[in-house]
């Protein structure tokens, strides 16, 4: 609304306008010129008599070209150097593994996923081709060992143990090329969230993979050391030949030992291989939870926003700037299961197999209170880290599944177009991590598996009968995975 003020009458002219009909601007009199000067604003000027009913307004109105103005006090509020980003809450785990020769990436540490690179020729990847090449010779000597007698399925564990392994570091490698394109992408569609988000909330995604990451490692180690425990034990109750620590590395590493004359650097290259690929076994499903994790907290800042107006109403650039986001998270989501597919297979039917190996084994008796102790612990800990990929890579699917709440209750003046397009995209799509296209992480899977390991316990059962395994020597070699 324009205001007026004419010096010859002396009277108030009130120049009524509606509060969005383009440019506004106040007339004021100037006290030294007679001109009248114009002073155009910004926002509009809203008289009391102008301003709609309440029920009859939009609650929220969203412009494409508008910004959020907390983002202007980012700084001010946010002072630590951690921006809430996923690239930067897996950042130190990323670390850890390359320690172990896997994501030969570098300049992880940057904010700006511009900055990280892949190159053949960085330390990172001549030392994971390094562990490639290791473990994929100490793999052939397993296999070879293997397939020279009798084929028996106690021999058939390393061999699936370490090429499983192989192939994850070859897939981590790959994937290690692809990881600054995609930090990339993961990082454009976190920027409708990021001005927003509360401390405790960028605060919570890092401490969450964190805790996650620390419990399977933490565990995983504990059931490497129980591993080398129940060997010590071998060594002290069969007749030693040599002195302990030739004995233990005679009993641990048999296949090598059996090809190629003993020697303690020998023994310390096949004991980094065995720690690295024990590391890798436990880390690929630790990464599964932790992408899972990353993914699922996207969604749900989506729907902590829907939440917010369910029920009530709201304009069509509210629909729109949402189902923009959400289209944008499951973009983001078929990408990463495109490049990690491979990855979560292997996972999964690792863990399946090693599930039914160790609920096989239960069969056989203990020598020791040491390795019943090893045992049950190495089984608990297979079946909860098996049991938590499935339920947070299915938090993924559940996640992009709530929107579905909130259409149900949308009033009918808000409904639109924008509506029926996002009511359609969360309803019929598929938004899940997956195994290669073979299967998608949802809950029902987890019946599935526990019903697949029922199948397969069954079918070892027999062939166990069929084989005798049970080792009734307690000295007699030992192929340790």
């Amino acid at each position: 609304m324009g205001i007026g003020h004419s010096r010859k009458t002396g009277q108030m002219k009130v120049h009524r306008r509606t509060a969005w009909d383009g440019k506004f601007s106040r007339k004021i009199a100037n006290s030294h010129s007679p001109k009248i000067k114009t002073i155009r604003f910004l926002t509009p000027v809203v008289s009391s008599s102008s301003i709609e009913p309440l029920a009859k307004r939009p609650i929220e109105t969203f412009g494409k070209e508008s910004e959020d103005p907390l983002s202007y006090n980012i700084k001010q509020e946010y002072p630590w150097n951690y921006d809430g980003s996923f690239q930067q809450a897996i950042k130190k785990i990323v670390i850890m593994a390359q320690c172990f020769g896997v994501m030969p990436v570098t300049g992880i540490t940057s904010k700006n996923p511009k900055d990280m690179r892949f190159t053949w020729l960085s330390f990172r990847t001549l030392y994971s081709l390094v562990a490639l090449i290791a473990t994929g010779i100490y793999a052939i000597i397993t296999l070879h060992y293997s397939l020279s007698s009798k084929i028996e399925f106690v021999k058939v564990v390393p061999v699936i143990f370490y090429t499983s392994n192989l192939y994850i570091i070859y897939a981590f490698i790959g994937l290690a090329r692809k990881w600054p394109s995609l930090m990339e992408e993961w990082k454009k569609s976190e920027m409708c969230f990021s001005a927003s988000q509360k401390i405790q909330e960028k605060r919570h995604l890092r401490k969450k993979l964190y805790i996650v990451t620390a419990a399977v490692m933490v565990f995983s180690l504990i059931e490497h050391l129980l591993s080398l425990a129940t060997l010590v034990h071998y060594t002290q109750v069969c007749p030693i030949k040599d002195d302990p620590i030739t004995s233990l590395f005679k009993q641990e590493f048999t296949q090598l030992f059996a090809y190629t004359k003993y020697s303690l650097e020998k023994a310390i290259c096949a004991q980094i291989i065995n720690f690295i690929s024990t590391f890798m076994w436990s880390y690929m499903d630790c990464f599964v939870m932790v992408i899972s994790i990353g993914l699922s907290t996207g969604f749900k800042r989506i729907n902590n926003q829907l939440v917010v107006y369910k029920g009530r109403a709201v304009s069509e650039e509210y629909w729109q700037k949402h189902r923009s986001a959400y289209r944008r998270m499951c973009d983001l989501c078929e990408t990463v299961d495109n490049h990690i597919s491979h990855i979560t297979l292997v996972s999964f039917s690792n863990n399946l197999f090693f599930i039914c190996v160790q609920l096989l084994n239960s069969l056989n008796p203990k020598d020791s209170l040491t390795h019943t102790f090893y045992f049950w612990f190495s089984l608990i800990f297979l079946i909860a880290r098996t049991l938590a990929v499935s339920l947070y890579a299915a938090e993924v699917n559940e996640e992009a599944k709530v929107p579905i709440q909130i259409f149900r209750v949308v009033p009918l003046e808000s409904w639109c177009l924008e509506v029926k397009r996002f009511y359609e995209e969360v309803s019929n799509d598929t938004i899940a991590l997956s195994g290669m296209k073979f299967f998608y992480l949802t809950r029902r899977l987890v019946l599935s598996v526990a019903g697949t390991i029922v199948t397969y316990e069954l079918v070892l059962l027999q062939f166990h009968q069929d084989e005798e395994i049970e080792n009734v020597n307690p000295c007699s070699p030992l192929l340790k995975a």
